[in-house]
């Protein structure tokens, strides 16, 4: 099959289907197109050098996309042994490439082991003769972001940002990024990454592993700590042994021994089972596992990173984690700035989300830049929910968008305007917790409603000064009041 001429200068943005049916590389080009793709074909393994070697290469590469009837009756779907030959070949062609294959039901659990062992990253299950949507979007959008480890120049910045993969130009990031790469020199040692929610703590963790000259190569396997509980968690991490509890029918490895030579990413570590952290303990001063119903531990070698965006010292006061395990993790530490405090980042991540998700724009228009004040005016937001909370609204923006080529500040204010209809004001939310709070104390009998009132606002009133360098009246600007009203108020509190 013909595959269109490449347009993209980026290999970051392009696809390769492998032995795909006329069927499933329409569904495929539909479906990856979203995601701001271009989808190339090649017909088998001797396409595969001239495909590469027509372009700067492929974030991904899926192996046996046949979705037609015909193939779900076997009589077109890609052979085991010709997958793995497939396989082989993408590796020897690019170490940085994605590999997932296209499977069905009739797929045993030996084969998968096998594909794996020979340099699969995924699968996506073919069922009824459709991939379900989402998983095929979220394992693109998982190559895409791993492709870009590997030094997909995307922002101006250059230096340390173009050669991590991450978007941006700041000092405070670069700082951050110049530290994980010298973190990842040393490679025995664990490194600990605090951060708010949605700073991009994994695809830090991953450039410190790719970064990693000893363990690079090797796996890493990026745990949620607050997904996991109990003898849940003890097996996930550590393995169980056949016959270990009910229902366990065969051996389990664990995540840390399935890792063994590369590196475990341990994300929301302060949630770790505070009577699995002794068994973690073990893994960092002895490179020791214990799998569940085992008589003997058995040798692991791994790296461990874990993530928090709670202090640890804080969990230590309160006996929710170990003081010997935070020093033993805190060896490396690394702090992620959020992105209010990185401003000047947020211009090039705004360009990133757009080429990224252009596929969104129901109009159909592509989108050919963002007006200077757009950027302004993101530039200044808080962001609470730092780069997810940006990525997501530039989703949101080219969702709604409807006409013009070029994002303006009509298309930001409808997209508040649809979340004001669905999302209670902050102003609100803050309000109702000060009402519980107050409501609590009153309650208690030590304070009328009068003191809590002048409480709050003394105290508001000297946060607000203290923030302030300026003038009584723009002060009163600021807090929507009027000088003589902040005047009085001042002078009711002796501030």
């Amino acid at each position: 099959m013909q595959s269109p001429p490449s347009t993209s200068a980026y290999a970051v943005d392009r696809l390769l289907a492998v032995q795909a049916d006329p069927q499933g590389l329409s569904q495929l080009r539909a479906l990856a197109t979203e995601l701001g793709y271009e989808v190339r074909h090649a017909g088998g393994a001797a396409d595969l050098a001239a495909a590469f070697q027509a372009g700067p290469g492929f974030a991904t590469v899926i192996v046996g996309w046949n979705v037609s009837q015909a193939a779900m009756d076997g009589s077109n779907r890609v052979g085991h042994q010709d997958a793995l030959e497939l396989i082989s070949a993408v590796r020897k062609l690019s170490g940085t490439s994605q590999v997932l294959v296209a499977v069905g039901r009739g797929i045993t659990r030996d084969q998968c082991s096998e594909l794996i062992r020979a340099g699969v990253d995924g699968f996506i299950q073919i069922h009824d003769g459709f991939a379900e949507r989402e998983l095929l979007r979220a394992r693109l959008d998982r190559a895409r972001r791993r492709f870009l480890l590997a030094g997909q120049p995307v922002s101006p910045g250059g230096g340390i940002f173009d050669s991590t993969g991450f978007v941006g130009c700041s000092r405070a990031m670069g700082d951050v990024l110049r530290r994980a790469a010298r973190a990842a020199g040393i490679s025995d040692v664990p490194v600990l990454i605090y951060g708010e929610s949605g700073t991009g703590k994994q695809l830090l963790a991953e450039t410190v592993h790719r970064l990693d000259q000893k363990r690079g190569r090797r796996r890493m396997i990026a745990v949620n700590c607050a997904a996991i509980a109990g003898t849940l968690a003890d097996s996930a991490l550590f393995g169980h042994v056949k016959g270990a509890y009910t229902g366990a029918t065969t051996s389990r490895l664990g995540h840390f021994r399935s890792a063994d030579g590369g590196t475990v990413m341990l994300d929301e570590i302060g949630e770790l089972d505070i009577q699995l952290q002794p068994k973690l303990l073990r893994v960092l001063q002895e490179g020791l596992v214990l799998p569940v119903g085992a008589d003997e531990e058995q040798p692991v070698d791994v790296r461990v990173i874990a993530a928090t965006n709670r202090p640890l010292e804080a969990l230590v006061e309160e006996g929710r984690f170990r003081l010997d395990l935070f020093q033993r993790l805190n060896v490396i530490r690394i702090d992620i700035p959020p992105l209010r405090d990185r401003p000047e980042d947020i211009p090039l991540l705004v360009r990133f989300f757009l080429k990224r998700y252009v596929g969104y724009c129901s109009g159909g228009v592509p989108i050919t830049g963002v007006d200077e004040d757009v950027l302004q005016y993101l530039s200044r937001q808080p962001f609470e929910g730092n780069v997810r909370e940006l990525e997501n609204l530039i989703r949101r923006v080219l969702a709604f968008k409807t006409q013009g080529d070029r994002i303006t500040m009509a298309d930001l204010a409808a997209v508040r305007s649809e979340s004001a209809k669905r999302t209670p004001k902050r102003e609100a939310l803050l309000a109702r917790e000060l009402v519980e709070s107050a409501r609590n104390m009153m309650g208690s009998g030590h304070s009328t409603f009068a003191d809590l009132l002048d409480e709050c606002e003394r105290l508001l009133l000297s946060l607000a000064m203290e923030q302030s360098q300026r003038t009584q009246t723009d002060l009163a600007r600021d807090l929507g009041l009027s000088r003589r009203t902040l005047y009085n108020k001042l002078k009711k509190h002796r501030l």
